[in-house]
């Protein structure tokens, strides 16, 4: 059970690594997909399988709407980027990491004193990367992903606090319900970008 904790919370930091580094909505997808994989491992150390496979199910179900979107937008891949742009972007992301990695042990000594330090580490990892993307990025596309990972965070600290089956089909209905704002967003700014493009000729 150790083993699969630690291999979950490396999934989480390389999957949060990657969506803050990169802008490629492809990459990005398959990393926030291992992120749900990560994060359902963490859930199952608290919760039964068959619960913890309900978070699972609807972190994929959520970011394929997205990806969805994104292909039916026939977006094309992002211009190479500066590698001072993405040395920046992997430097931030390792700031966090570290700085989660300091303050977790006290935070479970002092708040969450019953919870497995792998869990707290998972959960602010990707609360914390979700915080910093929000900060780097006004894009609709990064900003649900942000809110994803965000929120996929905080249920992973909280399943380990509390078992409640009435919570997690409101955490379905959050998850499902910001997959259908991202896909409006999305179509609008696409929308607006077309109109002032036309404005423009």
């Amino acid at each position: 059970m150790q083993t699969i904790s630690m291999l979950a919370l490396v999934t989480i930091v390389i999957a949060v690594l990657i969506v803050i580094i990169f802008k490629d909505w492809r990459v990005i997808a398959v990393a926030l997909g291992a992120q749900y994989l990560g994060a359902f491992a963490l859930v199952a150390l608290s919760w039964p399988v068959n619960l913890a496979i309900v978070k699972l199910i609807t972190g994929w179900m959520a970011s394929s709407v997205i990806a969805f979107t994104c292909l039916r937008q026939n977006r094309e891949r992002s211009q190479p980027e500066k590698a001072a742009s993405l040395f920046f972007r992997g430097l931030t992301g390792l700031l966090v990491i570290v700085l989660i990695f300091i303050l977790a042990p006290s935070m479970q000594e002092r708040i969450f004193p019953g919870v497995d330090l792998v869990i707290i580490q998972g959960g602010l990892m990707m609360m914390g990367m979700a915080l910093m993307q929000l900060g780097l990025n006004s894009e609709p596309y990064p900003v649900i992903i942000s809110l994803f990972t965000f929120l996929s965070g905080f249920e992973v600290i909280h399943a380990a606090l509390e078992l409640s089956t009435l919570l997690t089909g409101l955490f379905v209905v959050v998850n499902l319900g910001l997959s259908l704002a991202g896909v409006y967003l999305m179509v609008s700014a696409e929308e607006t970008s077309e109109s002032i493009q036309e404005e423009e000729l």
